[in-house]
């Protein structure tokens, strides 16, 4: 789980794909030659709209924001004419924008039959099933649209797009950087600058994160996702001199911002400046009431600032939140499985999906200090010793006396001085019970 708030999570294509992609049918037909039907001479139908005539006019309906018009239009359309799979795909587009994705998926299937290679409607049609959330649809609709077509404009954007809101960011960034080849202009380079950042991100390639949101802050300059995002990978990295800057620009732009809040509320407790730490952590607290670490922090500084009142009306809070997640998760042994399931992947060679569990199990149970050991035990073997240093210190900045943190925190200091030996004599990760 990401420290984001939910709006900012990778860039939906809902938007872009109403506004921008799905131009890639209603101007398609510009690039084509329709023959007229019933021209005055030779027809009694004089009067009637020839196939490109009636799609001219369905597209300007759509792009006017009148769907139902345009689709009414193309219902008395002649589908045996020329040009009836463009009738059908923009039919496709009009039944998306109406929230019909059993229509419109039909209305595609329709004009791909009838155009088995014809790119455009492909894209259309994969970004209409990303409009409704068919992620594995769209993906390979839009794969085929860039197979048909490499350069096709925005269909390798937009698959990344698709492919990150499925959480496959790696293969998202893969096609970013293809596309990077063919875009310099300012617009274009900033969304994909954004895109690379956040698909980095949540990889953890913080180093990547630092570089790609530096390069959409060019652009961009204000944008407090960047500095959260810049701080949070300093802080990853153990580079606390780089931190506090970036997390306070973050807070300046967007005060609202409880990631931003929470992690300077970690650091000041980490280096000793509680009452700051309680300013960060209680504005936190305000903004999300029921995040259980920033209340378990806040209790633990009371606790040992000895101020009851404050620790007794948290520790209540605690409670309440570990019964409620009880009821609907069963908190602690749903923590204890994702542990497990983390030691199992952790032995299988998957060390990122055993990273992953560990964090979820950490974020599911925030008083069990294990899965925070286990996930800087497995970054000391990955050869990211930093990262385990920086997770070690949060720990023992909840409890600065556990012994077994304070063991792997000495051998993640020598593998981080360049003792590589000394990862033989890191313990195993711990199992729940």
């Amino acid at each position: 789980m990401s420290l984001f708030d939910s709006h900012y999570r990778p860039i939906s294509p809902t938007n872009r794909l109403r506004v921008v992609a799905w131009l890639a049918i209603l101007g398609m037909a510009s690039q084509l030659s329709f023959p007229l039907i019933g021209v005055a001479q030779t027809s009694p139908r004089a009067h009637a709209l020839s196939t490109s005539a009636r799609l001219d006019q369905a597209k300007r309906l759509v792009q006017g924001g009148d769907p139902q018009g345009a689709l009414l239009l193309l219902e008395r359309a002649e589908l045996q004419a020329p040009g009836a799979s463009e009738i059908h795909a923009l039919k496709g587009v009009c039944l998306a924008l109406l929230a019909k994705p059993i229509e419109s998926a039909e209305e595609f299937d329709q004009a791909i039959a009838l155009r088995p290679k014809y790119a455009p409607t492909y894209l259309s049609s994969g970004l209409a099933f990303a409009n409704f959330d068919d992620l594995d649809r769209a993906s390979a609709r839009l794969s085929t649209a860039l197979r048909l077509d490499p350069h096709l404009p925005g269909a390798r954007f937009n698959y990344a797009l698709v492919l990150a809101r499925a959480g496959k960011y790696a293969e998202s960034e893969e096609q970013v950087d293809i596309e990077f080849a063919d875009k310099q202009e300012k617009e274009s380079a900033l969304d994909l600058w954004r895109l690379k950042a956040r698909d980095v991100y949540y990889q953890k390639k913080w180093q990547d994160t630092i570089d790609a949101y530096s390069k959409v802050l060019k652009f961009q300059p204000n944008w407090p996702e960047a500095y959260f995002a810049i701080g949070e990978a300093f802080y990853y990295l153990n580079l606390p001199q780089e931190i506090m800057p970036e997390l306070e620009k973050a807070v300046a732009l967007d005060p609202e911002k409880f990631t931003a809040h929470k992690l300077l509320g970690k650091l000041y407790q980490d280096t000793g400046r509680q009452q700051e730490a309680i300013a960060q952590l209680e504005e936190a607290h305000r903004l999300q009431p029921n995040d259980r670490a920033a209340i378990y922090r806040l209790y633990l500084i009371y606790l040992h600032n000895g101020d009851t009142i404050n620790s007794s009306r948290l520790e209540k809070e605690l409670q309440s939140s570990a019964a409620h997640e009880m009821a609907e998760s069963n908190g602690e042994a749903g923590a204890a499985i994702l542990n497990n399931t983390g030691i199992e992947l952790e032995k299988k060679g998957d060390f990122t999906g055993a990273l992953d569990h560990y964090d979820q199990a950490a974020e599911t149970d925030v008083t069990n200090v294990v899965f925070q050991r286990n996930a800087a035990l497995l970054l000391c073997k990955m050869g990211r010793p930093q990262e385990a240093i920086r997770r070690l210190r949060d720990i023992l900045s909840l409890d600065s006396d556990d012994a077994e943190t304070l063991q792997i925190l000495a051998v993640a200091n020598e593998l981080a001085a360049g003792d590589l030996a000394k990862k033989r004599t890191l313990p195993a990760a711990q199992a729940s019970h």
